[in-house]
């Protein structure tokens, strides 16, 4: 079971993250938890109405893709959920709670379940700029940010030896044209808000409470560019997943003795 100590320098720009950390890994692989919503779920991007859809396999979603790219050094766990927020309750959909799409709420829980966790990726904000939701990034990455410090702060969770995960928080890329889609009476209001996730992120994890959480960007490497505006291609999952893997090598997250 691999630790992670905490980055004890930690700069975002650009998108990306510089840092220095130092890493002891066992011979057992590296933990590793993707948390987000319906394009961590894998949801396959449809014409027309835009739903209901299917799911990518596991080979295909940008998570399986960063397993694979991380080559044995870690096993990914995927939680993802179709309208997840950061911290907004939505309606009742069927047998699942408003409460249980909020992110903010369901995640310690979750962490504490997958345990022992070496790093947590959140990937959240797209559902958080739906009509009626919020309209500033800054906002949205408030709350992402404020959810990786509840990780942060998960020591010993459950009466557990496990100290609290790393934690990497991703920006999303922005919406792309919502128009053709069933679905834009919901996203279309998002399209100008989204647009500024990369910088509000970015000046989120600059601040100094957010001090060893990391950042990535993923409207750097990716645009969203499925067929309803709002959800991956294969493609783009692909490019994603290689990228965070990248991103994890190049910042030695998960160094080897």
């Amino acid at each position: 079971m691999m630790k992670i100590l905490r980055p004890f320098a930690a700069f975002a720009a650009a998108g990306l993250l510089t840092l220095s950390a130092t890493v002891t890994l066992a011979a057992e692989p590296a933990r590793i938890l993707t948390y987000g919503d319906s394009n961590t779920w894998g949801w396959q991007p449809v014409s027309g109405q835009g739903f209901p859809t299917g799911r990518y396999d596991d080979r295909t979603r940008w998570s399986g893709v960063l397993e694979r790219a991380l080559q044995g050094q870690a096993v990914v766990t995927v939680d993802g959920m179709v309208g997840r927020t950061t911290d907004v309750d939505s309606t009742d959909a069927g047998e699942i709670s408003g409460e249980s799409f909020n992110g903010n709420r369901s995640l310690p829980a979750i962490v504490a379940r997958q345990n022992p966790l070496d790093l947590v990726v959140i990937m959240l904000g797209t559902n958080d700029v739906q009509a009626g939701r919020k309209t500033d990034p800054v906002d949205v990455a408030a709350s992402a940010f404020a959810m990786a410090r509840r990780v942060g702060n998960m020591d010993q969770a459950l009466f557990s030896t496990y100290r609290a995960p790393q934690v990497l928080v991703i920006a999303p890329p922005p919406l792309g044209d919502t128009s053709g889609s069933g679905l834009a009476g919901l996203f279309s209001a998002g399209e100008v808000p989204s647009r500024g996730f990369a910088r509000a992120f970015a000046a989120e994890a600059g601040k100094a409470e957010n001090a060893g959480v990391l950042f990535f960007d993923a409207g750097s490497v990716i645009s969203t560019d499925g067929s309803d505006g709002i959800h991956f291609s294969a493609k783009t999952h692909r490019v994603l997943g290689e990228a965070v893997a990248a991103f994890v090598k190049a910042g030695k997250v998960l160094e080897q003795q």
